[in-house]
């Protein structure tokens, strides 16, 4: 089973940070001979001095090192979208500098002037403010019924609510504030889902919106559906299971404990309720009556067992010769 482990940013730093200054990338900049970063200003002042790397000891290049590096921008936006408040801190810097320092930088980009706002480079912070909707997952309008567009808005429009949640929040919290809002009972699951993918309970919305690139031209689209709870399924099922296999193993123990002769004071495997055809019992055995003044006292009528619950429905009782304490009475 695949198991996800949460790594912390100090695990990643030898691979975000450079060695020259020790600190995170800043304009990432990578070394084509052995594929080494650094940031732009570190290394480009080493190579003025040195031609080889400054990690592995391999050179650059014989006369012009510079010729040798490029601009890393997917390292940089990794390292942006990992350090927390990284890209905001030199984007004021930047601009800072260009303020005190006024410098024709018309050639130059507006990441470089420090213009580039946090929503157009797409970089969320935890402590950020994310609006997102959320609506309930119907799996018909995935088919292909057709369905009047207008009314169809209406209806997502009615369903659809409108959250504003810190982008630290995990889909777990947004699980549980679903379930107490709308009071579903344990039995049932809430599945929080992008489009018609369900979502991890340790994504944050943060998370969420670097997977599916959300662009922000809107509230961040997510739905939720109820499901009953598979755990319980399950134990019910099995359940269900024991009580048909009891049913139907009654009347096999029933039909093998008449085959094999049982005594009529064994108890039977079926219901409790005695059968229309069969006569009462007595709890209490029947004790023989001791003689009076001599005479014998006649014995009692014996208790009929299981295999004599048989009468006769139309018929007059036809006597029988039942042996008791070794002496043969009648009984009609």
């Amino acid at each position: 089973m695949h198991r996800t482990t949460r790594i912390k940013i100090t695990e990643l730093n030898p691979h975000l940070m450079c060695v020259l200054c020790g600190g995170y990338f800043i304009d990432a900049t990578t070394i084509i001979e052995c594929l080494h970063s650094f940031c732009k200003m570190c290394i480009v002042r080493y190579l003025e001095a040195s031609k080889y790397c400054p990690i592995c000891d391999v050179q650059v290049h014989k006369t012009k090192p510079l010729l040798n590096i490029r601009s890393d921008k997917t390292l940089q936006d990794i390292v942006y979208k990992l350090v927390p408040g990284l890209f905001k801190n030199e984007m004021k810097r930047r601009r800072d500098f260009y303020s005190e320092h006024p410098v024709d930088v018309s050639n130059g980009s507006n990441e470089d002037r420090g213009e580039v706002a946090d929503d157009d480079k797409r970089i969320i912070t935890d402590d950020e403010i994310i609006s997102l909707s959320i609506e309930f997952f119907n799996h018909s309008r995935l088919g292909g019924a057709v369905e009047d567009k207008a009314s169809k808005d209406q209806n997502m429009i009615a369903n659809k609510r409108y959250l504003q949640c810190p982008a630290a929040m995990t889909v777990m919290h947004l699980r549980k504030f679903l379930r107490s809002k709308m009071d579903i009972p344990n039995a049932y699951q809430v599945e929080v889902m992008y489009e018609d993918e369900p979502l991890k309970d340790y994504y944050t919305l943060m998370d969420i919106a670097y997977i599916y690139t959300w662009r922000r031209n809107g509230p961040l689209p997510l739905k939720y559906r109820v499901r009953p709870n598979c755990k319980k399924m399950k134990v019910s099922h099995a359940q269900q299971e024991g009580q048909n296999s009891a049913i139907r193993s009654g009347p096999e123990s029933d039909s093998a404990s008449d085959k094999a002769g049982s005594p009529s004071g064994a108890p039977s495997t079926s219901s409790s309720l005695p059968s229309p055809g069969t006569p009462a019992q007595s709890p209490l055995p029947q004790l023989p009556q001791l003689p009076v003044n001599g005479t014998p006292a006649a014995a009692p009528p014996p208790t009929p067992s299981r295999s004599f619950t048989q009468f006769g429905g139309g018929g007059s009782n036809k006597p029988r010769n039942v042996t008791l304490n070794g002496s043969a009475t009648s009984s009609g």
